[in-house]
């Protein structure tokens, strides 16, 4: 049932609208009132400021300031002080001053020492306060003692006005200074503004009368000439738009009697153009909404076609027990930029992705469509992830007018050694489970995809072991912002997965997941969330029998005393350790027993590199994730006519390595541009006369030889 439509009463508004001008313009005067008294105050203000000052700055003329101070450490008057003190009061008297009184505060500001003190018997009742009179300054109030300070430390004049029933007074405080333009006091005048309530009631009764005179002639006026000009036109057009709402639209015709170019006149017409697109809007609205639903539906559609385009399906390869992976992706709005995706190239190759276009919505959820088709095609056909970028950048760049772009890491694993091969182009850097540590994977990132074409990225690599795994994500993580606009951030991140080693890849991403939730509350998600976690659960099963079957043998080597030492090989001696890093100190120990007393400091640095270089790679490498032993022998050759010559051999029944293959670095590089590691067997090389290696009867056998001269 439809409310009824009120009609409107144009007496009723005769009536109202005199009462709301009546009350407007009392309004009006009294605000001109207290306006025009704010002014008049100021002004008053000021003229009482101007004369306070000149009093002061009279009465500074009277002083000195060394006496100032010698008064305030010896307060006994003198015939100075008595004279000065006479010209104060006569300025008291002859001014019409309430004080003029002199102190000198102490260096806390918590006493004060009068030195002079006038009082004008007609104007204040008080007593003078004699010369030495220390008061206490405790109970006074902050804004007082800081302008006490204002005066004393800053030199800077100070006026106060107080207002009172018997009109109030002002205060002027002003430095005195002694010798070396020091601030030794402060000299105050106060002077009474008892007029000042006589002129404020005077004022206000004179405006106020006025205003209410001027007000009555103004509502006479304005109900003799608005009615025809004002109120007549206001009833037409109410009474149309009331006509307007019960019709549906539909006016009746009234407002043709409306003329002119007034206001009114000009309201007329807008509500009989109201009418027409009234009409049209209802018919446009009809269509919008119907487009809209479908925009909506096609959006769903979308959506759905966008997740279905992210593998899903985990455990993802059932004929590989070695990885396991699980990701995720949580766009901020229906479709996002973030994406993921890993597939297999080959039996030994295994590739991951994961990329974040810039900006939000439907254009990022083209161009991600775009990255990861051309990412995968390219993956399919290339085995290194910067080849891969460099070719993708390129297609990329073509005809990206929108100006969009890509941070993507990527990296490639074989499957049969566990390497892996990745790239960076402007992402962030994963979190990585390797040898113990949870740690970030930071290399210097190259530029985003789609940023500059003919750009060149760098691949990097480490080895995974079993058991290692390498935490890959999105900034819409570590950028998540809680209600008080803090960032989850990157020390939150490695924290919370430092504390779940032990969950499995897609425990792990919805722990990290609930953690940041708990983090951001009840604050909108502003970014695409996306995570994904590699676990390289064991190598291949060839490689896996071969390692365990060496770690077998090298278990068999623990049962024999730690360091037990025999004799073979010519003369050699060998001792066999625990390859752990707490035995390198009875390793150097072992090498120096075979050296001469006088060999030089150099030398003996040289040897310990090489050695500690040898030995650590076998502690750390060899047997990972397990332990093992290694053999050391050593033998010291002496021939006539040449110097000593000292021969050792490191064997271990570790996983085969051959240490020498590596490229040399190149050290004409910065250490920023230098690939990471291979200095070391780089100098071990260049400090030892001949140094090679053998893979024989499980053993990595590796021999160094140094002239000791």
């Amino acid at each position: 049932m439809k409310a009824p439509v009120k009609t409107f009463n144009s007496s009723s508004l005769m009536l109202r609208l005199p009462l709301y001008i009546f009350i407007f313009c009392a309004i009006l005067c009294i605000a001109n009132g207290l306006i025009g008294y704010r002014v008049f105050k100021a002004l008053f203000e000021e003229q009482y400021e101007t004369i306070t000052q000149q009093f002061a700055y009279t009465a500074l003329s009277y002083l000195d300031g060394d006496s100032i101070e010698r008064y305030a450490e010896n307060p006994e008057a003198d015939e100075v002080w008595i004279e000065t003190d006479k010209k104060l009061n006569v300025l008291t008297q002859t001014a019409g001053l309430a004080y003029i009184y002199v102190t000198v505060p102490d260096s806390t500001f918590e006493n004060r020492i009068y030195i002079y003190d006038t009082v004008h018997p007609s104007v204040v009742n008080g007593k003078v306060i004699p010369l030495g009179h220390v008061n206490s300054l405790k109970k006074r109030d902050a804004s007082y003692i800081a302008n006490l300070k204002q005066v004393m430390l800053q030199g800077e004049p100070y006026i106060n006005f107080v207002y009172n029933a018997t009109g109030g007074h002002v205060t002027t405080s002003i430095p005195i200074k002694a010798a070396g333009d020091r601030i030794v006091g402060i000299l105050s005048v106060v002077k009474p503004m008892s007029e000042v309530d006589g002129l404020k009631d005077r004022y206000l009764k004179t405006t106020f009368i006025l205003s209410a005179l001027l007000t009555v002639l103004f509502i006479l006026i304005y109900i003799f000439v608005v009615h025809h000009q004002l109120i007549r036109p206001i009833v037409l057009v109410t009474k149309e738009t009331a006509s307007f709402a019960r019709h549906k639209g539909e006016l009746s015709g009234l407002l043709t009697k409306v003329k002119g170019k007034s206001e009114i006149a000009i309201l007329a017409r807008a509500v009989e153009q109201m009418s027409v697109d009234m009409h049209r809007y209802i018919a446009d609205l009809t269509h919008t909404t119907a487009e809209k639903e479908r925009l909506s539906a096609e959006l769903d559609v979308a959506t759905q076609i966008q997740a279905n385009m992210l593998p899903r399906i985990f455990p993802p390869y059932a004929d590989h027990p070695e990885i396991e992976l699980f990701a995720s992706m949580d766009p901020a709005k229906e479709v996002g930029g973030d994406f993921y995706d890993f597939f297999i190239i080959d039996d030994d190759h295994f590739a991951v992705v994961v990329g974040d276009v810039s900006g939000k919505g439907v254009p990022a959820a083209l161009f991600m469509v775009v990255a990861k088709t051309l990412l995968k095609n390219a993956g399919m056909q290339e085995k290194s992830p910067a080849r891969i970028f460099e070719q993708v950048n390129d297609q990329l760049c073509e005809g990206n007018d929108a100006g969009l772009f890509v941070t993507c890491w990527m990296g490639i694993l074989t499957l049969s050694t566990g390497e892996l091969h990745f790239a960076n182009a402007g992402h962030t850097a994963p979190v990585i489970f390797h040898e113990g540590k949870v740690e970030y994977l930071t290399v210097k990132p190259n530029l985003m995809l789609a940023g500059m074409p003919g750009m060149k990225y760098k691949d990097h690599s480490i080895t995974l072991l079993p058991g290692d795994r390498i935490f890959v994500y999105t900034d819409g993580v570590t950028e998540a912002t809680n209600a008080r606009n803090e960032l989850y951030g990157e020390n939150r991140l490695i924290l919370c997965m430092a504390n779940r080693r032990s969950l499995s890849s897609k425990e792990l991403l919805e722990a990290v997941r609930d953690d940041v939730n708990r983090f951001v509350g009840d604050a909108p998600q502003f970014d695409d969330i996306t995570m994904l976690e590699l676990s390289l659960k064991q190598l291949p099963k060839e490689e896996a029998q071969e390692t365990a079957a060496q770690s077998s043998g090298a278990a068999d080597e623990q049962h024999s005393p730690q360091q037990a030492e025999s004799a073979d090989m010519a003369g050699a001696v060998t001792k066999v350790f625990d390859a752990t890093d707490e035995n390198m100190d009875a390793v150097n120990d072992f090498v120096h027993s075979f050296l001469p007393p006088d060999c030089s400091a150099a030398l003996l640095n040289k040897l310990d590199l090489a050695v500690e270089e040898i030995y650590i790679n076998i502690a750390h490498y060899a047997y990972a994730p397990k332990t093992g032993t290694v053999e050391i022998s050593c033998l010291r050759t002496e021939q006539e006519g040449s110097a000593p010559k000292l021969t050792l051999c490191f064997k271990d029944r570790g996983k085969p390595f051959d240490p020498l293959a590596r490229e040399d670095p190149d050290i004409t590089l910065s250490a920023d541009d230098r690939d990471i590691g291979g200095l070391g067997i780089f100098l071990t090389k260049k400090f030892m006369d001949n140094v090679r290696y053998a893979y024989e009867n499980g053993q990595n056998i590796l021999t160094m030889e140094k002239t000791l001269a």
